[in-house]
């Protein structure tokens, strides 16, 4: 009879450790998810300051472009 509570004791503690193994995994796996959201959102940010100076830059350009014109 000693055996077996041992033996369940023992099982007890192991399914503990394991509740507690996966209860850090599950907060990990949200860390990790808030962290990639964070980055895509600056990704996108980036993206369009990006897409903005790309603008910026044709028009300036394009003002130079016309401001050579003019000079001829």
């Amino acid at each position: 009879m000693d055996a077996i509570k041992k033996k369940m004791q023992a099982m007890k503690i192991e399914k503990d450790n394991a509740l507690d193994r996966a209860d850090a995994a599950e907060e990990k796996v949200r860390q990790m998810t808030d962290k990639l959201e964070r980055i895509e959102e600056e990704l996108r940010d980036t993206q369009k300051k990006m897409m903005q100076t790309e603008n910026d830059l044709d028009k300036a350009q394009e003002d130079l472009a016309v401001a050579n014109t003019n000079l001829e």
